[in-house]
């Protein structure tokens, strides 16, 4: 009876020691420095094997990618932001200004994808600010940093010719800043953490609302806690944010447009007001776009012949308004495909997006035009049929993914983290890019924002007392 109770516990001490020995490897000095590198590695080696299989610069680019490269080149070559010497409304100047690095060194995918791997470094670096500022522990913040070195959603966007790597980055650290704020940081703080994150908006205006929702945030939690003085810090904030955004409006009113970005009209046009169509209708949801002129001005034209003399501004502030009035006309058929477009966005692992730059998945399979027209199991059902590897991979990583969900939403409950301006900070954060993600054309690759905060939050589940932090009362 004593051999049998000592075999049942051993396997119990062997536990015990691995967790003792990771525990005190994660609490050495060195242990952030080999994370980042893991996080440099991991990327270089997706983007290099995917050149090395393929030998085609073209797995790098993506249906979007064109459209910030031609201002780019303008940019360089004429000092102006157009595109055939018109003005660019549709895209902000942010992501185009970085590729003309790897144009002007005639090097585009190899210098603008190293460029990518070093700012992703650097958000992991930044997720590992943001924890450790939350938890006020270090070894938090190092299961953080580890967690997004392999974050699939991140590794993918990083060889791609795509905003997502630089707006995340610019995200990340302005969080950072923002929780440095709540823990006591003096106003500056506040501010300099607010014009970054406008500023981001200049390389993906989804961001455009974000940091006035967390400045709200930060207001009423002051608020509540009678700090008083931090409100015309707060309003300070909001007017750098405001005047950060300002000067493009302006230029935009000025061509005729009334917004920051015609991308948003083109939007709610083309996408949000087609899927509420063809919900209606029954109609193919492709056939829909292609019917309103979705990358065809002749077809579009033809159905607005009065829209001829208009200015492109006036078109597209046109778009804005038209895809809003169908999609408030139909508001309750229209949040159910933004809330089914937010799910995608949320559990969609990314698996076949990462299979694709090494062609072990199409680029272009029709999957989420099915998806959209028939339904997600439709959709699942087709990879199924044309890929056993893609579906597979599909569901490990969406395993991972769940497990990741449940240890964010543990670091954010215990020990009433929620009550936590920083934790609040997080989440709202995280709520925020997955609300603004859905709609019919969501994918995983939508919430890519999101990930470093959910990362942050799964790193604190390993620190039972945030509130134990000595700085944790000060927010």
């Amino acid at each position: 009876m004593f051999q049998s109770s000592k075999v049942v516990r051993r396997p119990e001490r062997e536990w015990i020691a691995w967790r003792t020995r990771i525990a005190a490897l994660i609490s050495t000095r060195e242990a952030l420095p080999c994370v980042l590198i893991i996080t440099f590695v991991t990327r270089a080696s997706y983007a290099l094997g995917a050149w090395l299989v393929t030998r085609d610069a073209s797995v790098f680019f993506e249906q979007d990618t064109g459209s910030y490269l031609a201002p780019a080149r303008e940019l360089l070559e004429r000092g102006t932001f157009t595109v055939g010497g018109q003005p660019e409304l549709q895209r902000t100047p942010g992501y185009p200004l970085l590729l003309t690095a790897g144009l002007w060194l005639g090097a585009l995918v190899p210098v603008t994808i190293a460029i990518q791997i070093t700012l992703c470094v650097l958000t992991d670096l930044g997720v590992f600010v943001v924890t450790q500022r939350l938890t006020g522990d270090r070894r938090a913040a190092v299961i953080a940093a580890a967690l997004y070195a392999f974050e699939p959603i991140s590794i993918r966007q990083v060889a791609t010719l795509g905003t997502e790597t630089l707006f995340t980055a610019s995200v990340v650290w302005a969080v950072a800043a923002l929780i440095v704020y709540v823990r006591g940081a003096s106003w500056r703080t506040l501010a300099a953490g607010t014009a970054l994150l406008s500023i981001a908006t200049y390389v993906r205006p989804a961001g455009y609302y974000l940091p006035f929702a967390l400045l709200v945030l930060i207001a009423v939690t002051a608020a509540l806690r009678r700090e008083w003085r931090r409100l015309p810090e707060v309003a300070l904030a909001t007017a750098v944010a405001i005047a950060a955004v300002l000067p493009w409006h302006l230029r935009n009113q000025a061509l005729g447009f009334r917004g920051f970005s015609a991308i948003a009209a083109v939007n709610m046009y083309f996408y949000n007001a087609a899927a509420v169509q063809a919900a209606r209708t029954g109609m193919p949801y492709a056939d829909v776009q292609e019917a309103l002129g979705y990358r065809d001005a002749g077809i579009y034209l033809r159905r607005h012949p009065e829209q001829v003399a208009w200015r492109p501004g006036e078109r597209f502030s046109y778009m804005g308004d038209e895809g809003a009035r169908i999609v408030r006309e139909h508001l309750p058929l229209y949040a159910r495909i933004h809330a089914a477009g937010m799910f995608r966005a949320m559990f969609d692992p990314g698996a076949l997006s990462l299979l694709q730059p090494y062609r072990l998945y199409p680029a272009r399979s029709g999957v989420l035009s099915r998806i959209v027209s028939d339904g997600l199991a439709s959709g699942i059902r087709e990879v199924v049929r044309t890929n056993a590897f893609a579906f597979s991979l599909l569901i490990v990583l969406g395993g991972i993914l769940v497990a990741l969900y449940i240890a964010a939403l543990r670091g954010l409950l215990i020990d009433q983290r929620y009550l936590d301006p920083g934790a609040l900070l997080l989440a709202l954060t995280v709520a925020y890019f997955i609300t603004i993600a859905g709609g019919p054309i969501a994918v995983g690759r939508f919430r890519h924002p999101a990930m470093p905060f959910v990362c942050a939050l799964a790193g604190a589940a390993g620190r039972r007392a945030a509130h134990s932090s000595p700085n944790a009362h000060h927010a």
